[in-house]
């Protein structure tokens, strides 16, 4: 994964990017 970015895997395949500075 890159720095700064956090993906969060959900149910039903949702997907949450936070990108943080």
């Amino acid at each position: 994964t890159s720095s700064g970015v956090r993906q969060i895997y959900f149910g039903s395949g949702t997907k949450l990017i936070v990108q943080t500075s």
